[in-house]
């Protein structure tokens, strides 16, 4: 599968000190996905203490866009778990 970052997902991945591999791994391996606007799905997970989500697109099978990437204190739908 292709993963492209766009320039917005890699300055927040620069500014939040978070890589590609964990990008990568927050959308194979995260506890909830869900559905966002516009055809796109987020992806939560845990570091450090802190909530990441990564909102991408999947443009087909082997295609993925990551559009965006931040950190959370809170999970989603405010979940503190």
């Amino acid at each position: 599968m292709k993963i492209y970052f766009s320039r917005h997902a890699k300055n927040r991945m620069h500014r939040f000190k978070i890589s590609n591999t964990e990008v990568i791994t927050a959308i194979e391996n995260a506890f909830l996905t869900e559905e966002s606007i516009k055809k796109r799905k987020n992806a939560w997970s845990k570091r450090n203490g802190n909530y990441l989500r990564v909102t991408y697109s999947q443009e087909n099978l082997h295609e993925i866009i990551v559009i965006t990437v931040t950190l959370k204190k809170n999970g989603p739908k405010g979940d503190l778990t």
